[in-house]
């Protein structure tokens, strides 16, 4: 188990979270669906995506469908448009963040308004499966304790 995930962190890292979504097993199921924002020029992507792969991606085996949403530039955009649409869910991806997050993201510098917030990276979207929601919105750079307890939280509600 350590072994796979060692693998995927350095293929997620070496990507940047690139086109390995498609490598992502995807349940029929699914108990809760999680959308990362990522882009090739996104610092906290390239900081984070070792240490949040390696916590993400044991919980596909757990029936978290996990889909990489690339904004690296119009190309990527489009072509991740197309897949999170197949899955139902571009609409819940493309919203405008929960409340809280959109105060984080001003106050990193990384928006100065709500129309740039749905072209921020580094940000997870937790989705549920049923409703095709958001549920939360975390960044890739909160702690694995974070990450750990809000994706084991959303799974037992």
């Amino acid at each position: 188990m350590k072994k796979l995930r060692v693998i995927m962190a350095t293929l997620l890292l070496a990507t940047s979270f690139g086109s390995i979504a498609q490598t992502i097993p995807h349940s029929e199921n699914p108990k809760l669906i999680a959308v990362v924002n990522t882009a090739k020029w996104c610092g906290v992507c390239k900081a984070n995506a070792a240490r949040f792969s390696a916590v993400l991606m044991p919980y596909a085996a757990k029936g978290v469908n996990i889909y990489m949403n690339d904004i690296t530039d119009e190309t990527t955009k489009e072509a991740s448009k197309k897949e999170l649409e197949k899955a139902n869910v571009y609409v819940a991806v493309s919203t405008i963040p929960r409340k809280g997050m959109g105060k984080m993201l001003k106050s990193c510098g990384l928006v100065s308004d709500k129309k740039q917030i749905q072209d921020v990276s580094g940000i997870v979207t937790f989705i549920n499966p049923k409703t095709h929601k958001q549920v939360k919105q975390l960044s890739i750079a909160a702690s694995d304790e974070v990450m750990t307890a809000t994706i084991n939280s959303l799974l037992n509600q």
